[in-house]
């Protein structure tokens, strides 16, 4: 009788739903974006399919997908081990707001080391990746109207997040000069003229996504003054700064601002693994309490936070840092000698210090046209206009190579490839 009435319920549930249209049921937010994530999209085996391709070995350098091979396993092993045996129970409960406070206290060790500036645990808040460090600042300040000011181009998916809290995003091109501040305080002005209000300033200053490029100290500091003049807090996404290839960046803005204004973003993603999903706000401690108030997450995963304070604080992070450079480094090399040798005519490009990525040129053809014919020769990459927020506006020759997660044998193959795409379309 039970098992008839409960068909009957969902038989007379499914009439009501037919035809129901789900998409007519989402928020004004959700509407805006598109169905799959950049970080999906750059994920191998989820870029441009490979088609008709006449090699067997696809070579993908669509996403910033750290090296498998460069996993730090067995350390993160014997950490997990070390939690399990000594604090198992306390591991496996709801954590506290701001995070598990021997991470804390280790993350605020570490980066007032590696930034030169007193640092506490009261001024971190971990997070579900920077990603969701990102989100969390975004839900503590934005309303549905205000203004955030972005690097044009930029990380899609930081893009995508703001979208999605109903903002509207001024882009401010980047240049090969020293005047990108200039041209902020600019822009700022006439926001301000039309009685517009800018709250935040969203900057990947290090080995930047996706050109790879890096901010000088001369544009950090002016950018500091500028932003702090017109009250915009700066939220600086710090993803790709401990992959430098010689020397580090410049000093942090946080650093050079010390703390009055700057959100600092920053996560294990890309020198540890992208699955743990441990990142976190670094700011004064008005900022983090003010942020702290809209997490409903129970504070991340205490268990994930113990075996990564045993894990850094063990001192096992520094050597494996230390070898994740080298590597991107070779990658990076192998990468450049590739495309200089065999796309010389066809690409132009900086060579970067440091990070993930390549952004290139190119010349006398479109991106599309090439990304088309190189999926051909098992070569896919994102497209530039993939990074601007307003698709009108979006640069139509650029693409980034993302050398991260191919191997250098691989990365040795794509100018050969690239440059046979090429052929086809511009020859």
């Amino acid at each position: 009788m039970a098992q008839a009435q409960s068909r009957t319920r969902a038989a007379s549930a499914a009439r009501n739903w037919e035809g129901q249209n789900i998409p007519d049921y989402l928020s004004k937010s959700a509407a805006l974006l598109p169905a799959i994530s950049a970080t999906e999209a750059g994920t191998p085996g989820r870029s441009i399919a490979f088609t008709a391709t006449k090699h067997a070995n696809p070579i993908n350098l669509g996403g910033g997908i750290p090296d498998p091979e460069s996993l730090p396993s067995a350390g993160l092993q014997a950490s997990f081990d070390n939690v399990f045996t000594n604090t198992s129970e306390a591991a496996l409960r709801y954590g506290g707001v701001f995070g598990f406070e021997d991470l804390r206290n280790v993350l605020a060790k570490r980066q007032g080391r590696i930034q030169d500036i007193e640092l506490g645990p009261e001024n971190f808040l971990l997070t579900n990746g920077g990603s969701g460090g990102i989100d969390t600042v975004c839900d503590t300040f934005l309303n549905p109207g205000d203004v955030v000011i972005a690097e044009q181009p930029n990380f899609a998916g930081s893009l995508r997040t703001i979208r999605g809290h109903l903002c509207e995003i001024v882009e401010v091109p980047l240049g090969e000069d020293d005047h990108f501040a200039a041209r902020v305080d600019e822009d700022l002005n006439q926001l301000e003229a039309a009685g517009k209000r800018a709250k935040l300033l969203y900057t990947v200053p290090d080995y930047h996504n996706p050109t790879g490029a890096t901010m000088t100290l001369t544009t950090r500091e002016a950018l500091v003054d500028v932003c702090a003049k017109h009250h915009v807090f700066i939220m600086e996404d710090m993803a790709y700064t401990e992959i430098f290839f010689e020397e580090p960046p410049p000093p942090s803005l946080y650093a050079v601002a010390d703390g009055h204004g700057v959100i600092q973003i920053g996560s294990f993603s890309k020198i540890i693994a992208t699955g743990l999903r441990v990142g976190w706000i670094q700011a004064k401690l008005p900022i983090i309490e003010s942020v702290a108030r809209v997490r409903f997450d129970m504070g991340g995963s205490p268990l994930l936070h113990r075996a990564l304070a045993h894990y850094v604080g063990s001192g096992e992070l520094e050597p494996h840092a230390d070898e994740v450079r080298e590597l991107y480094q070779q990658k990076c090399k192998a990468l450049v000698q590739s495309l200089s040798e065999h796309c010389e005519p066809y690409l132009r490009f900086d060579v970067p210090d440091g990070g993930f990525f390549l952004w290139a040129d190119c010349i006398g053809a479109t991106a599309q046209d090439i990304a088309r014919e190189a999926a051909i020769e098992g070569v896919t990459f994102a497209a530039g206009s993939n990074f601007f927020a307003k698709r009108e506006e979006a640069d139509t020759t650029h693409i980034r190579l993302a050398l991260s997660y191919a191997s250098i044998k691989d990365l040795e193959q794509v100018g050969p490839r690239l440059r046979d795409a090429f052929r086809r379309v511009v020859d």
